[in-house]
């Protein structure tokens, strides 16, 4: 996944980080290691900058991580079990203009609403009258 923050740096998912380029292209940093710690990661497999905040789909560890775009570890969210606010692959996250972070839960076949504390609000579910349901969002 890839993202643009404010100031024209690019982020850029790798397996176990994030990788941080200026705009000529540059590696500045990496964020992250391999783990399942606070700020580390297994696949992380969405990204979303809003701000100063980055917020990071983290697919193994079966969680969204908030991070500053610095890297400074802020908060997480969900664990794997299939329950309201939990994941199962979350792969794509983003934040709407609510502030609402929405989440592609890709195992469950589902899209999981919380607000920013990480409370759930709302789960969209695949099975959508007239289509096939979701086979992996």
């Amino acid at each position: 996944s890839i993202a643009i923050h404010d100031s024209g740096d690019i982020y850029v998912t790798v397996y176990n980080g994030i990788c941080v380029f200026d705009q000529a292209g540059h590696e500045k940093r990496t964020i992250g290691s391999y783990g399942s710690g606070d700020g580390q990661f297994k696949c992380p497999s969405g990204l979303f900058i809003k701000g100063d905040v980055m917020y990071v789909a983290d697919l193994r560890n079966n969680r969204i991580q908030k991070l500053t775009t610095g890297g400074q570890f802020m908060q997480k969210f969900g664990q794997h079990v299939s329950g309201h606010g939990q994941f199962n692959g979350p792969v794509s996250v983003i934040v709407d203009q609510r502030d609402r972070l929405i989440v592609s839960d890709f195992y469950d076949n589902r899209v999981v609403i919380l607000n920013q504390a990480g409370t759930w609000l709302l789960t969209i579910n695949g099975n959508v009258s007239g289509s096939h349901g979701f086979q992996h969002p």
